[in-house]
């Protein structure tokens, strides 16, 4: 066995910490000019969990272990990450992309298109059924119930009273004449 490099340092950490940084060297992402990089990364890893190691629920070496794996998988993960990375930067959906000749972010994310250019969105078979069911509801209502049911398709109910200008409980009940009528018109069906 080698000589403890780390003094004070659980040594079974420390070859584990070897072990595991040898096991990583294997792997495409790593050449062996990164052994000692690896070794102190875990080991980092190991000290600054090992205060919140409890012996009553465990053992030290499953501990050990389990933090070293751990921060090995956590590593091939932002490696793995970093290959995939795409260029794109975080911004903030506050700020305006006008910068550097994109339209803003808000506008694009609100817009029929979407974020992520969804054009046929308005095409999907659930959103043209849902279109389809919505006007063969309006064409059976009264005109009276019309005017209801178109609003309470976009707003709230206190928020139809408030753009009307009526008391929410006038703009319930209706909703309840609406939902009555409804009710008959799909049992009579």
């Amino acid at each position: 066995m080698s000589e403890n490099p780390y003094g004070g340092v659980d040594s079974y950490a420390v070859s584990y910490t070897s072990y595991k940084a040898r096991v990583l060297l294997r792997t495409p992402h790593f050449n062996k000019d990164d052994l000692e990089d690896i070794k102190q990364e875990l080991m980092l890893a190991y000290l600054l969990a090992w205060p919140g190691f409890d012996p009553s629920k465990g053992h030290p070496k499953s501990f050990i272990k389990t933090v070293i794996n751990n921060r090995a998988a956590e590593m091939l993960r932002e490696l793995e990450a970093q290959k995939r990375w795409s260029g794109m930067k975080n911004v903030s959906l506050s700020t305006s992309g006008t910068d550097e000749g994109q339209d803003d972010w808000v506008e694009r994310i609100e817009s029929d298109a979407g974020l992520w250019g969804d054009v046929f969105r308005s095409l999907r078979h659930d959103i043209v059924e849902r279109a389809l069911d919505i006007q063969k509801i309006r064409l059976c209502l009264p005109d009276d119930l019309k005017a209801t049911f178109d609003l309470l398709l976009e707003y709230s109910v206190t928020e139809a009273a408030e753009i009307l200008g009526i008391p929410r409980t006038t703009m319930s009940s209706r909703l309840k004449k609406l939902r009555k009528f409804m009710q008959e018109h799909e049992g009579k069906k």
